[in-house]
């Protein structure tokens, strides 16, 4: 693989980590969610890994 595009943990996290959620080899065009297993917490995080559009719902 390239050099790809990294995605990360998004959440604001109290012990200051950038944990490694997934390697794409380009930018995903949709939007995606990743869901992330806290190293720390264990609690399963959703991380976006796409591009959101304007009309997406926010809920």
């Amino acid at each position: 693989m390239a050099d790809g595009v990294v995605h990360r943990c998004t959440k604001n996290c109290p012990w200051n980590k950038k944990c490694f959620v997934c390697k794409t080899e380009s930018e995903v065009r949709e939007d995606v969610v990743v869901l992330h297993k806290c190293m720390i917490t264990k609690e399963d995080i959703p991380v976006h890994i796409g591009k959101a559009t304007a009309d997406a719902c926010v809920g």
